[in-house]
């Protein structure tokens, strides 16, 4: 192999290598910084859940501790007219339930025994003491509880406030948050499906309506924006229970999605079950893929170009300049050293072979036109 055709194959390979080298740093900063956009994204998304739970407890702890000190509300209670005290409440839970998605207001004793529940009011007298440890810590602490908590409904964001007349308690009185109208919002803000993911070994109870799993650590669907997006994630182990946030990937139906799970906390600090994000990101994902094949697109080309380049050099333009000086030195009479076509296109052999055959013709040839 000649000088420059080694000079030629070692710049190809090198400005190849370059830009290999290049390629991959471009395509794995982008990944990287898809990653950290996926992350704070998903991270974005569950700050607007819990910002949006953290608001509606403060409003039902606004409305609970209103009516608990509402002097019509302390007196209806002592007296213990139920009638009077849902005919002076109807409308007031009305309007809560259509503006702030209120599902329950409910009344309780000094004993902690259910005494009206506005939204049903002939369901009452049942003993709340062993089920309901928010109502009792509001009823010996005589101070505001709110957060989640499980009941016989199910999983509510709730506000406990006491009711007391000077030193006396009279009972409490207790706002219920429905979960999945504020996952709804949520998922209408952020274009997100969100689940809230409920243990029943954590809790002592199952959702209403959800079959218990069948091990300890199993989990049960408390709320879903899409309840078969979900339970399919479940159903491949990308659920579980954790103490810390966990991010991860999934593929369901031909799509991808980002995951994001952080514990379920009650208004104790127990946890008691898992809060699940599922944002689709097969758009983002298939951007960036059509990215890394373009970039690596442009590399094959350039790398080929340069093949081609070296290739045709090689076979052609060299081979040509040979034949070229070969075919002067031929028509000067003059000797060459190297004869040319050693290699390069067979039609360049042939072509040499008749101007050879050519110079020899004119070489014997009289100038009158016959033989020497």
């Amino acid at each position: 192999m000649t000088l420059d055709r080694s000079l030629a194959l070692v710049i190809a390979v090198l400005f190849g290598l370059i830009l290999s080298a290049g390629a991959l740093v471009v395509v794995g900063g982008g990944n990287r910084q898809l990653s950290t956009s996926k992350m704070n994204e998903m991270q974005a998304t569950a700050l607007l859940l819990t910002s949006s739970m953290a608001q509606a407890a403060s409003l039902s702890a606004t409305h609970a501790d209103r009516m608990a000190k509402d002097p019509l509300v302390i007196s209806l209670m002592k007296a213990g007219d139920r009638e009077g005290l849902t005919r002076l409440l109807q409308p007031a839970y009305a309007a809560l339930a259509s503006e702030a998605g209120v599902n329950m207001l409910h009344f309780h004793t000094a004993d902690i025994k259910s005494f009206l529940r506005v939204q049903d009011p002939k369901n009452f007298g049942q003993d709340l003491s062993s089920i309901r440890p928010m109502i009792l810590a509001a009823n010996r602490s005589r101070v505001l509880q709110k957060g989640l908590e499980v009941g016989l409904a199910g999983l509510s964001l709730r506000a406990v406030a006491p009711i007391v007349e000077g030193d006396t308690l009279i009972g409490t009185v207790e706002v219920g948050v429905e979960l999945k109208s504020l996952i709804e919002l949520a998922k209408s803000a952020s274009g997100a499906d969100f689940a809230l993911f409920l243990s029943p070994a954590m809790t002592g109870l199952s959702p209403q309506g959800a079959t218990p799993p069948k091990d300890l650590a199993g989990l049960a669907i408390e709320a879903a924006t899409d309840t078969a997006l979900f339970q399919t994630l479940y159903d491949r182990r990308e659920i579980g229970l954790s103490r810390e946030p966990v991010q991860g990937m999934a593929e369901v139906e031909g799509k991808r999605f980002g995951t994001f799970a952080q514990p379920l906390l009650d208004y104790s600090g127990r946890m008691i079950g898992t809060i699940l994000i599922a944002r689709d990101f097969t758009d983002l994902d298939s951007g960036f893929r059509r990215a890394v094949a373009a970039i690596v697109t442009i590399v094959g080309m350039i790398a080929a170009f340069s093949v081609v380049t070296i290739a045709i050099r090689a076979m052609v333009i060299r081979p040509l300049a040979d034949l070229a000086g070969y075919a002067e030195a031929q028509a000067a009479g003059t000797s060459v050293d190297v004869s040319p076509g050693e290699d390069g296109l067979a039609d360049y052999r042939r072509l040499r072979r008749a101007i050879g055959t050519l110079s020899d013709r004119a070489s014997t040839e009289t100038p009158d036109g016959g033989a020497a």
